[in-house]
């Protein structure tokens, strides 16, 4: 039976439900302009702090400076206290370099390593089919002055730096030492080679050093190498790595997960910090496996896009990680260009694995096998130094076992 009201009660409680609607509304409204105007109110003193200085400075300091140089150093300043190691400032010639190395541009074709001892920048690796080999360098050549720049240990790391990154088709000049005799080349600067390999027995071992965008084509290329050797088994080492891009770490993990016919879900996915999914990574080709296992060495010096990849062999369980815990740095940096050329790097997001979990704030992945380095242990760069390399000691029994 239908009850009816009056039509003073029915306006009544219209006017009622308006009310608490308008209430209700004005307090949501209240608290984000207090919001707004809080946040609103603390960039315009920061603003105004920053212009306060500019003025004293203007006005009382006594020597010269720059006004493009003094900008550059405040943008540096500004994301440095930002104190994230993937937010950084650089000025045009540096993202110039920077764009260059993501793309795998410059590098000669070795790898080498300052010998304190002594006091020596000695050759390692050469690259097969590099600049370098066909310029004749060897490993153990010295390497005592690149372009009109003499080596030493205050400088050897920005010169191992210049070796391997740079403009493609610029040529450097490099003299070297050899049995005592010196000679100097000059050698055409090409692609930069992340990804090594080498193998004894049935045992494969890659090396990254980091992941740019031709990483992936260059590790499919030593997987095919390995794999016409006949190896069943793969130590992937990581140690150090913490280069590169989590795009470029994603395609190079695409290789060694299940397919989507396998697995539905992404092999991995970018979340933003209001739990937004900011893109996801998926594995479309078939996925290349050792029926002997692999076994990844990482160590405090594998960070960002090498702990994706770390994570990732761990989720799908394609992989047992060895080593020490990694950086704890799995996050994803978006690149803004800014009007001068300059431009910024952003952490916007963290990265999640297969299985959910996720590796920030300096909590690294934990190796499913403890194993420290030993002090008196230099890391190897290919399975021919085993001798001095105690991790890869341990990788390599393990799997032969």
């Amino acid at each position: 039976m239908n009850k009816k009201i009056s039509l003073g009660l029915a306006i009544a409680l219209i006017f009622i439900s308006i009310t608490a609607t308008f209430a209700i509304t004005m307090t949501v409204s209240q608290n984000i302009y207090n919001g707004l105007i809080s946040r609103l109110s603390n960039r315009f003193e920061l603003y105004e702090g920053i212009s306060a200085i500019d003025n004293y400075v203007r006005t009382n300091f006594y020597g010269d400076f720059d006004d493009d140089e003094l900008l550059a150093d405040s943008a540096s300043g500004y994301m440095k206290g930002l104190k994230d190691s993937g937010s950084f400032f650089m000025d045009p010639q540096e993202y110039i370099e920077y764009t260059r190395r993501m793309n795998g541009e410059g590098g000669i074709g070795i790898s080498a390593k300052y010998d304190i001892e002594k006091g020596k920048l000695i050759v390692t690796e050469v690259h097969q089919g590099s600049s370098a080999e066909n310029a004749e360098l060897k490993v153990n050549d010295a390497i005592v002055k690149v372009d009109d720049e003499q080596v030493n240990a205050t400088n050897a790391a920005d010169v191992i730096e210049s070796l391997q990154f740079g403009r493609r088709f610029d040529s450097v000049t490099i003299t070297y030492e050899r049995d005592g005799s010196r000679k100097t080349v000059t050698v055409l600067r090409g692609e930069t080679k992340t990804a090594y390999s080498s193998y004894a027995d049935d045992v494969g071992y890659i090396r990254i050093s980091g992941f740019y965008a031709n990483t992936a084509a260059q590790f499919s290329a030593e997987l095919d190498k390995l794999n016409t050797q006949g190896v069943t088994s793969l130590i992937l080492d990581l140690r150090g790595c913490d280069e590169g891009s989590s795009d470029y770490a994603a395609a190079v993990a695409d290789l060694l997960l299940p397919s989507g016919a396998e697995s539905a879900e992404a092999i991995a996915k970018v979340v933003k910090k209001d739990g937004s999914v900011y893109k996801n990574y998926t594995s479309d080709t078939k996925a290349i496996t050792f029926p002997n296992g692999i076994i990844v060495m990482v160590d405090g010096g594998t960070s960002g896009g090498a702990e994706l990849l770390a994570a990732q062999l761990k989720s799908f369980s394609k992989g047992k990680i060895l080593g020490v815990a990694t950086a704890g740095n799995m996050t994803f940096q978006e690149i803004y260009a800014l009007e001068d050329g300059s431009a910024i790097s952003l952490t916007v997001a963290k990265v999640v694995a297969n299985n959910n979990e996720t590796y920030c704030e300096g909590e690294g992945i934990e190796p499913d096998i403890p194993a420290e380095i030993d002090p008196a242990s230099s890391l190897a760069t290919s399975i021919e130094g085993i001798a001095g390399d105690s991790q890869l000691q341990v990788a390599y029994s393990i799997l032969t076992q």
